[in-house]
């Protein structure tokens, strides 16, 4: 089985812009998917709130560097990882957002979900939603090496729907 997906803009900030994937056929993209699942769940206001303001704070005044995402495999996650968090006295955070870093100014945001087990693989609402960051990931970083796909400063050039295999 096979999907189209696109790279839509998401939103800019000062010093990174952010994308997102829109699935072929689906009403909504990967990342207001998961703002619309969590945005009603009072357990976990205070980790969407972090969500938001890492994306704001990042975008605004930090840019994106490698430091504040997580790595997961080819694709990234935040909030950023636990020694950034405790540096800036900040809440742990059990939700994660997915993306792809390209750059210190452009980052594509997925979908994620509720981190519930020690591992990712043990957590079923984020399992398929890594694998899909992960799968997109590859192929993207695949793309900039052959020069399918470019950045111009907070602009990705030269990017048309990409064909996800499953």
């Amino acid at each position: 089985m096979n999907n189209f997906v696109a790279i839509r803009p998401f939103k800019t900030f000062s010093k990174v812009a952010y994308y997102t994937f829109w699935v072929e056929g689906r009403e909504k993209s990967e990342t207001d998917a998961f703002f619309s699942k969590f945005e009603n769940v009072d357990s976990l206001s205070i980790d969407l709130d972090i969500l938001v303001a890492w994306l704001s704070e990042i975008g605004e005044q930090r840019g994106a560097k490698l430091r504040y995402f997580r790595n997961e495999n080819s694709a990234e996650a935040l909030p950023p990882p636990r020694r950034i968090m405790a540096e800036l006295s900040m809440n742990k955070c059990d939700l994660r957002l997915y993306c792809l870093r390209l750059s210190e100014e452009v980052v594509i945001l997925a979908n994620g979900g509720l981190k519930t087990g020690q591992t990712v693989r043990d957590s079923p609402d984020v399992w398929s939603k890594f694998n899909f960051a992960n799968k997109m990931a590859q192929q993207i970083l695949k793309q900039l090496q052959t020069g399918e796909i470019r950045l111009s400063g907070k602009r990705i050039l030269d990017i048309e729907e990409i064909e996800l295999w499953d």
